[in-house]
């Protein structure tokens, strides 16, 4: 039996989770709002943080060094090559800790995940997995292609929970990940649609702060008329139409919240602006499945929803009667994202998958052209 501990850090929040094989024993939601304000920036909330992480472990009975594994949700930035189960080493972990800057206030808790989880296992030969990071990128030359040669489309993507809800659902139905064609939808703060084929996500909508549907507070695509005026016209910093385009947009700019919830509730209530909003919301998340069906031929076993957004009874309607006739719609609401990194860590530790290791001279994937 392989013991295994999640480490899943937010803004303001550190899940944690101790699994046996495939088992969840116990997991817990650290929350840590105010200390961010009095501790902000990276170099601050490593020591912080780790300190939380190993009082929980005390609480629990546990001790670090009872673990063989660390599993921990990756970092957006550092390219990786393929979805799978990465080893924090050599290349990997170089490219990791480019993205711990001590003196900066702390963005989001991926940024300091590698040196957090170094300093638990130091001295110990505990390994340190990753599995499917947000910058997976198995994209197929022609969704990489952009409008302006050297610069390509990139898809950052929810990979960690696309990839084990498409699990879930070819084993639902009988296949392995491998053999089914799906469309995925996750909808929560940011909203990423991927086509599945063949065990890989061959395009996807960028949603960091690229293109595909509005989220509850990101922008999504916008015309290139509206990114000059903002940069240009209106006096505004990188920094600051960075902001408004990712934070102030969407939900938030149309209705002043973030929250679906609310947003739904504007539109019961007799809000028709609100109830329009919604509607658009739903229209957009519509549209890209189609477009990611089309990428798959309209040959699929499934669209699935999943992420926070998908508990709305309203958006599950909406989207399975615009998409219904393309393929059956399955929702999976929630995120499994500590279940899915276990698993990763697991498939290495029992032999059933190699960790992918980055070579020395590991760059971005490039045209095959």
């Amino acid at each position: 039996m392989f013991k295994i501990l999640v480490l899943n850090l937010g803004g303001t929040s550190s899940k944690v989770a101790i699994y046996e094989d495939k088992n969840c024993v116990c997991d817990f939601t650290l929350r840590h709002e105010e200390e961010m304000k009095s501790s902000p920036t990276a170099a601050q909330q490593v020591p912080y943080r780790k300190e939380l992480v190993l009082n929980w472990l005390r609480e629990q009975g546990e001790k670090i060094e009872n673990f063989d594994a660390i599993a921990a949700r990756g970092a957006t930035i550092a390219e990786a090559y393929q979805g799978g189960t990465y080893l924090v080493e050599g290349k990997y972990r170089e490219l990791l800790l480019e993205l711990y800057i001590p003196d900066m206030p702390l963005i989001h808790g991926n940024r300091i995940i590698t040196p957090l989880s170094l300093s638990l296992v130091e001295g110990l030969n505990i390994p340190i997995y990753i599995t499917d990071p947000s910058s997976v990128n198995e994209m197929s030359d022609l969704a990489r292609v952009s409008g302006i040669k050297g610069f390509e489309r990139r898809g950052r993507f929810h990979a960690l929970n696309h990839r084990i809800v498409g699990r879930k659902h070819a084993e639902k139905i009988g296949k392995t990940y491998k053999e089914a064609r799906l469309v995925v939808a996750h909808m929560g703060g940011g909203i990423s649609i991927g086509a599945h084929q063949d065990g890989k996500v061959i395009d996807a909508n960028d949603a960091g702060e690229g293109y595909g549907p509005f989220s509850p507070d990101r922008a999504g695509t916008v015309g290139t008329e509206v990114m000059l005026t903002l940069a240009y016209d209106r006096g505004l910093t990188r920094q600051q139409v960075f902001r408004m385009v990712r934070g102030q947009a969407g939900l938030v700019s149309h209705l002043g919240t973030a929250d679906l919830k609310t947003a739904e509730a504007m539109a019961r209530d007799g809000d028709k602006y609100a109830d329009l909003i919604v509607e658009t919301l739903y229209y957009q998340i519509a549209k890209e499945i189609g477009f990611c069906a089309a990428v798959l031929d309209f040959d699929l076993d499934a669209v699935l929803l999943t992420g926070g957004m998908a508990y709305s009874e309203r958006l599950v309607k909406t989207i399975t009667k615009k998409v219904q006739k393309i393929a059956p719609v399955v929702p999976y609401p929630g995120e499994f994202e500590n279940e899915a990194l276990a698993a990763g860590a697991y498939r290495v530790l029992s032999g059933e998958e190699k960790p992918i290791i980055l070579p020395p001279d590991a760059a971005p994937p490039k045209l095959a052209y």
